[in-house]
Order: C-alpha cells, then sequence, then structure tokens
C-alpha cells in the first residue's frame, strides 16, 4: 500500500487532476438509494472517528455516484488518517470541478469548502529534499527508489511531498548504490536527505525492483476542465443526495475566539451597608440585565483560556425602606479557563475562573458606596457551532465572593466592625463567538 501511495502521489504531482470513475449514462433509483444510504453510513462513522470505515463508505458511493460531495469526504478521511498527499489531490479535484446547470446547492457548497480546506491541508505536507553524490555516470541509468518504490531520477535537487511517518530511501546507478537511509517527516516539515553513491558489493548493477505487482501502470490522460479525459461525453445531469448532512470540517487544535455576550443577572447574599447594618443584597439590588465582551485562545483541541469584561445594571428596589431609590450596578474583569467535550459538535461546556467584581450602590438618602471583592467564576453551557464561523453557547454562571466595608467608607464608625459578607451573582446568558481556526 504503501508502494502505491507513493507512486500515486507522484504520478499526481505532474498531472492537472487525479483519478475520475468512469461516467455512466444512467442512474437508477435503487442506485441512487444505495449511493445515499452508503453516504450517510459514512457520515456516521466519519464523526465517531473511525475513518478508514468512512472512506471506504465514501469510496463506495463514488463509484455509484460521481459527485463532488463524495470526494469531499474521501479527502477529509484521508487528511484525518495522515494521507496528506492523496487529501491534497483530492481536495484539488473538487476544487477543479466543473458543475453542469442545474446542480445542486451542495455540489457548489462542496467546491467551495474543499478551497478552504485544500487551503489547511497543504502547507501541512512534508517534504524531503534529496541530493545525490557524486553525480551518475552518463547512461547509467539513475534511480531513486522511496519505500521500495522507483520514483524518477529527475526529482533529485526538488522537494518532493511525502505522508508524515518513517520513510526508505535509497539512490542506485550502474554498478553503484547508496546506503538506504530512513527518514521520519512530521508535519509541515521539510527535510534534506544526503544519498553517497558507493560501488555495489560484486561489481554488478544496482537496479531497484519494480513495484509489487509487476510493472507500474501508465499514467492516466491528462484530464480537461471538466474533470474527464479529453472526448469524454459529459456527465448526466447530477444527483441530489437528499438528507446529506453538511460535510464535517477537518479538526482544528487551535483558534481564536471572539465574541460578545447578554444575561439576565440575579444578585443574592448581603451587603455591609454605610449605615451599619447589614442588609439582603437582594433588597438593595433587583435582578437586573448584563451585558459584555468575550476572547481568548482555544487549544489543544478541547480546551478554552480568555479574558471577558461584564457590565450589569440592576433595576431599583423599594423592599428596604433604609435605602431610597436605590441604584446599583457591577463591572466585572475576568479570566476563564474552560473545557469543550467536542468543539466540532454541539456538545457540553464547562468553565471555572477567577473575577473582580467592582460594585457601586446609591440612594438618595445614602452616598454612593463601592465594593470590591475577588470572585470565583463556575458555570456550565452547551456549546453549539453554526457554520464554520460561529459558535453560540446559552450558559449558567455564577460569581462567588465577599464584599468587604465599602472602599470609599473612609472608616466611618457606620461600618466599623462589619465582617464580610458573603454574595453571589448568578447569570443566565447567551454568548454568540467568531470563531477563527488556526
Amino acid at each position: 500500500m504503501r508502494r502505491f501511495c507513493l507512486a500515486l502521489a507522484l504520478t499526481l504531482s505532474t498531472l492537472p487532476l487525479a483519478w475520475s470513475p468512469p461516467v455512466r449514462a444512467q442512474v437508477s433509483d435503487a442506485e441512487r438509494a444505495a449511493a445515499r444510504d452508503l453516504f450517510k453510513q459514512g457520515d456516521e462513522l466519519q464523526r465517531a472517528g473511525k475513518f478508514p470505515e468512512a472512506l471506504d463508505k465514501f469510496q463506495r458511493a463514488e463509484q455509484v455516484i460521481h459527485a463532488p460531495t463524495n470526494v469531499l469526504r474521501i479527502a477529509e478521511c484521508q487528511a484525518a488518517m495522515g494521507r496528506l498527499v492523496e487529501a491534497a489531490e483530492s481536495y484539488r479535484q473538487v476544487t477543479r470541478w466543473q458543475l453542469a446547470a442545474g446542480s445542486p446547492p451542495a455540489f457548489q457548497s462542496a467546491i467551495d469548502q474543499a478551497k478552504g480546506e485544500l487551503a489547511q491541508v497543504e502547507p501541512r505536507v512534508p517534504k524531503v529534499l534529496v541530493q545525490v553524490t557524486p553525480a551518475p555516470p552518463q547512461g547509467s541509468q539513475p534511480q531513486l527508489v522511496i519505500d521500495g518504490a522507483t520514483v524518477p531520477f529527475a526529482l533529485v535537487g526538488e522537494q518532493i511531498p511525502l505522508d508524515p511517518g518513517e520513510h526508505k530511501l535509497q539512490a542506485t546507478a550502474a554498478g553503484q548504490a547508496s546506503q538506504e537511509v530512513t527518514v521520519n517527516l512530521k508535519e509541515r516539515e521539510t527535510k534534506n536527505v544526503a544519498l553517497q553513491l558507493q560501488p555495489a558489493p560484486g561489481g554488478g548493477a544496482a537496479v531497484a525492483p519494480p513495484p509489487a505487482g509487476g510493472a507500474p501502470p501508465p499514467p492516466p490522460p491528462p484530464y480537461g476542465s471538466n474533470g474527464m479525459p479529453p472526448g469524454t461525453p459529459p456527465p448526466p445531469p447530477p444527483v441530489v443526495m437528499e438528507g446529506a448532512p453538511e460535510a464535517v470540517r477537518p479538526r482544528s487544535n487551535l483558534g481564536i475566539l471572539i465574541g460578545a455576550h447578554l444575561g439576565a443577572v440575579a444578585p443574592t447574599g448581603r451587603i455591609a451597608g454605610a449605615d451599619g447594618n447589614m442588609h439582603d443584597l437582594n433588597n438593595v439590588s433587583a435582578g437586573g440585565i448584563g451585558v459584555g465582551i468575550d476572547g481568548g485562545l482555544r487549544f489543544a483541541r478541547r480546551w478554552y483560556v480568555g479574558v471577558s469584561y461584564d457590565h450589569d445594571a440592576f433595576s431599583p428596589t423599594t423592599t428596604n425602606p433604609q435605602l431610597t431609590n436605590a441604584q446599583s450596578h457591577s463591572e466585572t474583569f475576568g479570566l476563564d479557563f474552560a473545557f469543550i467535550v467536542n468543539p466540532d459538535r454541539v456538545s457540553f461546556y464547562g468553565t471555572l475562573g477567577l473575577q473582580t467584581r467592582l460594585y457601586t450602590l446609591s440612594a438618595t438618602n445614602v452616598n454612593s458606596q463601592t465594593y470590591t471583592s475577588g470572585e470565583l467564576l463556575a458555570g456550565v453551557g452547551i456549546w453549539i457551532p453554526i457554520g464554520h464561523w460561529f459558535r453560540l453557547l446559552p450558559e449558567v454562571t455564577g460569581g462567588f465572593g465577599s464584599f468587604g466595608v465599602p472602599d470609599n467608607a473612609g472608616g466611618s464608625n457606620a461600618t466599623n466592625g462589619l465582617g464580610d459578607a458573603g454574595h453571589a451573582f448568578f447569570t443566565l446568558g447567551l454568548v454568540g463567538y467568531y470563531n477563527i481556526d488556526l
């Protein structure tokens, strides 16, 4: 398989388009239903992370119905399995697709998505740059052998794309051969490999064996702009894969989230008043509305760290006769740590953090007072991806802390002797994020 993939990759790298199945004149209703079922099975397997099984289903569906939606899924599975060279070629096949009139919107969406995903996959493909010394003599028919497959010697000195993993390289010529060199490639890596020709044992010609299965097949013919060999009749009208869900994008391990939030806030607990008494917080500040902004970094795929700012405005309360026309608001500055079970699907979201709250209270018969408190933030929510760029997060959070005497009390007798009072601010809110995968 490794030999076949290498030969395929090197062949495709010199052609404008990859493989294409034969065009069929008609597709029966039974075949449409079978292809649709194969696609759905592949989608479920892909979402479950069973990429080899999903790839098989999508390839079978493609053999029945030639469609960009099928080839896009094939590319995604190949990329998830580390077969990046094949994945890039499959993506290119989709991007070069010429749609017939009346094609379903899903086909154009697949082409647009393939362009974006190809831009993510191409930089991930590792490469080797092979140098052979000394230069083989004229007429010696030199060969470059990678993983047992013969590669055109013209690629020596050029970057050769290979999949991540271990590869074995050797150069041969008439009566000469280099030592076999093993190189381990990582994604986005380019390595230089030096091969030195030496006299082969016995003085015979060192010629690499052909790939298993006999001589390699001739390269496929060049393809036209419609994705088919020249002279091939146009394909039949496209078949819509009803019920096919939106394609799953390659998983990103790193991203930036920028957002804003709105919520209903309810305070509870106790607070030390400037009148020398302790007051129930919900008798001083009724429920209110909070707005804010958020931003941070998603890393290791499921983890998030970010900062937030909130402004909460509370409704006036008349339940405390000692505070006439009480007005209050608060501001918080926080550092949040969160875990997302699956960033690519609707899933559970949990957060813990630390924040500072500045709470201001004023009333007709009391001077304005400002309180400061450090708080522990905890919350849960539902992570909802919407397309590639947006995320919604309905969540419930609580800020737990303790207010001391007002910051501007000035040590007055009215507040001396009052201890700290515990409090909590609960928020039922909705966060909207703009998502940028890196």
